[in-house]
């Protein structure tokens, strides 16, 4: 199963539901709270984790600023949120192949966008 970082403003909720699915949960609530999107990125690269978020910021730093992304980033764009959708929709996700990266999760479908070659899961 996967590793999985999820940023601040992911919902606890779905923490329960992605464990015993049988995925290693990590957030950055209990881990570092309060670091920066860089930070948050270092992390999840440094982890080897997949970076499961509500910030669009983060397509912003790897594609517009060249950050080196975590093996893959699910963002997700759910208004309202409701946490069982969350969670049926991430372990939908997390079920493709989509290392390498960034995935927008919405109820309508999920659209990926490769990371430039070389540049998954890198440490800087």
């Amino acid at each position: 199963m996967a590793r999985l970082l999820l940023d601040e403003n992911f919902p606890r909720g779905a923490v329960p539901g992605l464990a015993a699915a049988g995925h290693d949960v990590l957030t950055v609530a209990d881990t570092a709270p309060s670091i920066n999107d860089l930070g948050v990125l270092a992390l999840a690269r440094s982890e080897g984790r997949c970076l499961l978020t509500f910030d669009a910021d983060f397509g912003d730093l790897i594609f517009q600023r060249g950050e080196l992304p975590p093996p893959m980033i699910l963002f997700f764009r759910l208004h309202p949120v409701v946490v069982a959708d969350l969670l049926a929709l991430a372990l939908a996700a997390l079920q493709l192949p989509p290392e390498g990266h960034f995935v927008v999760v919405t109820r309508d479908g999920m659209r990926r966008r490769p990371f430039s070659a070389g540049a998954s899961g890198g440490a800087r």
